[in-house]
């Protein structure tokens, strides 16, 4: 999916990319968490369950390739999809002109990360998958050290995830302790822009 080319200003930087990211996974892995934590850089213990899907537009700075200096903007338009079986019917309609994707499972729940091929299956089907960056993200890893063992997703299982689907890549996060949440949206946004043949790198 072609990133959309666009040309206007906001506070003296030209806006030249807008892009949609759509973030998916079971429910309650930690999607809306993620999506707080970058977007407004907040953490709520109480979240509930999305209902339908949250949606907010970010701004993040781009350079030239060979530049120092941001020179632009990236408009992320990001959504997050709730993962109840209720809302499965508006699958097609949220996923479709995604650009990239982060498919969001619990470290330390199996369900959701069997639930991950429901999801690509989705992509694939619904935001043309195949031609589009796709980052898996274990969401959770603060809860590791006190999780048993028989409920953490072994490395070698989600490399093997990885490889299989042809995912572009995988992080580790805690968005209550804010950890590697930029660095998942950086490495998207840099992966779009590079899927897009552009000369620009996020800044």
């Amino acid at each position: 999916m072609v990133l959309k080319l666009i040309s206007t200003s906001t506070r003296k930087k030209k806006v030249l990319y807008a892009c949609k990211i759509v973030i998916v996974g079971g429910a309650s892995v930690g999607k809306t968490c993620l999506f707080n934590r970058f977007c407004f850089n907040s953490f709520n213990f109480d979240s509930s369950m999305t209902i339908g899907l949250n949606f907010h537009s970010i701004n993040i700075p781009i350079r030239k390739k060979d530049a120092v200096e941001s020179s632009g903007l990236v408009v992320n338009s990001i959504f997050d999809f709730g993962g109840q079986d209720r809302f499965k019917p508006l699958i097609p309609k949220f996923l479709g002109g995604a650009n990239g994707a982060l498919l969001i499972f619990d470290l330390t729940n199996p369900i959701s990360f069997e639930q991950l091929k429901f999801w690509y299956d989705q992509l694939l089907e619904h935001a043309e998958g195949s031609d589009i960056p796709k980052i898996l993200v274990g969401s959770k890893s603060d809860l590791l050290d006190s999780a048993t063992r028989d409920k953490i997703i072994q490395e070698e299982v989600i490399k093997d995830f990885v490889k299989e689907k042809e995912l572009d890549g995988f992080f580790k996060t805690s968005a209550l302790k804010n950890f590697n949440v930029l660095e998942v949206f950086k490495e998207l946004n840099n992966m779009m822009l590079r899927y897009n043949d552009t000369s620009y790198v996020v800044s």
